[in-house]
């Protein structure tokens, strides 16, 4: 069921995945000529046995404008490595398989989430119905999806406090707000340094009748509201935690979508009510730790981090954007290599926001942000940003095929083709040993694990340049029994 399901969802990419021999099964020599002498029309001379490496000429071979990284693709001196022989050879074939899919949905649930969009739904409304969409979606069976929260409680913050030692890092304790800004948003602070350039830190008050917020005490309150009188015991103004390990434990832990789980997950999501603050760091450094951890036991999977918010970081270190796009760069360059998705639902771009998601995401490895204005149809949008993910994760990495029984997979004979969607000749895609070595136009493909290093390759990983190709739709072939084809030497 889980492969028939990955293969539905990969189709729904417009991608089709096949694993193929290279020629005939009569253990034959293979074909002459080597990679720098093969074209589109088979022009290029070479020979050889089939232990042997050759050489060839071409004027229609190495990297060019034609296929990035194909066979017949702009001109090279030919001197590709390739195997010598004739035109044939050996090998077995079977279905491809898709590396399966994985994601990791960190979700904003703080108090913003609760405002209301043009249409009298909530923001929350909008976004978890499409979630829920999502999660019943027939393309999305057999995904792997884990779901937490953002903000979680810090237990450790005491209920009440009346100075600022009391709340630690959680603080400063809410006896203060900056003047300026009180009348359209609170800020509360600890002295000027934490309130905007000309801004002073004043004491907070309440109103002796009515109990509202004031910030002018010894004045008399808006509509007959009494005095503004100084608070002397409030709570900590940042009660959300900033822990990793809080937001790595999931509410719904990592698991294959059947109709059971998505029941699951609709259910964790009606039991949550938005409320809070906005710690974007302690939730996206938590959302990659749990990727890492259910990777790492998971080998044989793609696992990716989602985030989605709705407002800027409001509690947490880093706040900027620069920093949180290096958090984000940390799972990336980290052990198994987690990319982060962002998605940002906003009102325009207030305070920079889509300049902030969109480094959280380049950061994250995925270039941008999926960004929505909430002056749009916010539910489909959001579903639309999941489709895409989904489908931008499944094209970009297959599984190492297993040899047959008693033997040994040689990663030397194996070669990754593609054939656009509007049904061109193939070209192939050229093995650059690691994600390094990628050439930034031409793209590439190499294994996980380098085979050279005695290590066992689990997955086939597509280069930037190429995933970019296949996610454009097309037939992708891995094709077993011809030496593995390199970039020829320009």
């Amino acid at each position: 069921m889980e492969n028939r399901s990955r293969m539905v969802a990969l189709a729904a990419t417009g991608i089709c995945a096949i694993f193929a021999a290279c020629g005939g099964a009569d253990g034959g020599s293979v074909s002459g000529g080597g990679t720098g002498g093969v074209a589109a029309t088979g022009a290029g001379a070479g020979s050889g046995t089939s232990s042997e490496t050759g050489s060839g000429t071409s004027s229609e071979t190495g990297y060019g404008p034609d296929e990035p990284g194909g066979t017949n693709a702009g001109n090279s001196s030919g001197t590709g490595e390739g195997a010598g022989g004739d035109a044939s050879c050996a090998g077995e074939s079977s279905t491809a398989e898709i590396v399966p899919l994985d994601l990791y949905i960190m979700l904003d649930a703080s108090g913003s989430m609760d405002e209301p969009l043009a249409g009298g739904v909530t923001k929350w409304n909008a976004v978890t119905d499409a979630l829920e969409t999502f999660f019943t979606d027939s393309q999305s069976e057999g995904l792997g999806v884990g779901l937490q929260y953002f903000p979680l409680p810090d237990d450790d913050v005491p209920d009440s406090c009346t100075t600022n030692a009391q709340c630690g890092d959680n603080g400063p304790c809410a006896l203060r707000v900056c003047r300026d800004t009180f009348s359209t948003r609170t800020e509360f602070c600890a002295t000027d340094v934490d309130c905007a350039e000309g801004d002073a830190c004043v004491d907070l008050g309440v109103c002796s009748r009515n109990g509202d917020l004031c910030a002018a005490l010894g004045d008399a309150c808006a509509g007959r509201g009494g005095t503004c009188m100084k608070v002397t015991r409030s709570s900590c103004a940042n009660p959300d935690s900033c822990v990793t390990e809080d937001y790595a434990t999931p509410a719904v832990s990592i698991e294959p979508l059947d109709a059971a789980r998505a029941e699951e997950l609709v259910r964790s999501i009606a039991r949550t009510d938005p409320e809070g603050g906005t710690p974007t760091a302690g939730a996206l450094s938590g959302a990659l730790a749990q990727a890492r951890a259910h990777a790492a036991a998971n080998p044989t999977h793609r696992v990716v981090a989602v985030l989605a918010t709705d407002g800027m970081p409001t509690e947490c270190k880093p706040k900027d954007a620069d920093g949180l796009a290096a958090l984000a760069a940390e799972g990336v360059s980290g052990t198994p290599s987690i990319s982060t998705f962002v998605i940002g639902v906003f009102d325009g771009n207030d305070d920079g926001a889509q300049a902030t998601m969109d480094r959280i995401a380049e950061g994250g490895g995925t270039e941008s942000a999926f960004f929505i204005d909430t002056n749009e149809d916010v539910a489909q949008a959001f579903l639309d940003a999941l489709s895409a993910i989904r489908g931008k994760s499944l094209a970009c990495e297959y599984q190492v095929p297993a040899p047959s029984a008693g033997q040994t997979l040689d990663y030397d004979t194996l070669n990754v083709q593609h054939t656009s969607q509007d049904g061109e000749a193939s070209s192939t895609i050229f093995y650059v040993a690691d994600e390094a070595s990628c050439d930034a136009a031409a793209g590439g493909w190499y294994y996980d694990v380098d085979p050279a290093t005695g290590g066992a390759p689990t997955k086939i990983v597509m280069c930037p340049a190429t995933c970019t190709r296949f996610q454009e739709g097309g037939q992708v072939q891995l094709r077993v029994g011809c030496k593995t084809e390199i970039p020829p030497v320009n």
